[in-house]
């Protein structure tokens, strides 16, 4: 897909952009970041689109949970997505040094991640921390998948 006919960015978003992300969120009727949320952001000119939310896992330092991707429904289905998880990993493995990206997924959206080359895992494979993230959210009736992408 030719993503340069959208006249598209990708950045990592700074402090002052963090209340335009939160009413982003808002209008979109998904969750709220926090302010130590690392957040990917896509816009279409001046207009964010679409972000990731990535948190520090606190018992692996070289790893981050991809806590959520989110693109407005107008522009899924054009590779924009796919386009924002290749900028969060080259601009980990470059910048940050990261070795992991760990995430959750509900299983329709399988291929989305295997066609990223995130591998789905066991979730005794994740680290300590997300493990109880994970069993919370499955007493909570969740059926996420575990997936994690090795960085190279």
């Amino acid at each position: 897909m030719n993503l340069l006919k959208y006249d598209l960015s990708f950045s990592i978003a700074n402090s002052e952009e963090f209340y335009e992300i939160k009413h982003f969120l808002k209008r979109n009727n998904t969750h709220s970041p926090n302010r130590d949320d690392i957040i990917y952001l896509v816009r279409a000119g001046t207009s964010i689109i679409g972000l990731a939310r990535l948190l520090k896992i606190d018992d692996q330092a070289d790893a981050l949970w991809l806590r959520g991707l989110y693109i407005q429904e107008p522009w899924r289905n054009k590779g924009i997505a796919s386009q924002l998880l290749l900028e969060i990993l080259q601009s980990q493995k470059n910048q940050f040094e990261t070795k992991s990206l760990f995430a959750f997924a509900e299983p329709h959206l399988a291929h989305f991640y295997n066609h990223n080359k995130y591998e789905i895992i066991d979730k005794s494979a994740l680290p300590q921390s997300l493990k109880q993230k994970y069993s919370n959210a499955q007493e909570q009736g969740k059926n996420w998948l575990c997936l994690v992408k090795i960085i190279n």
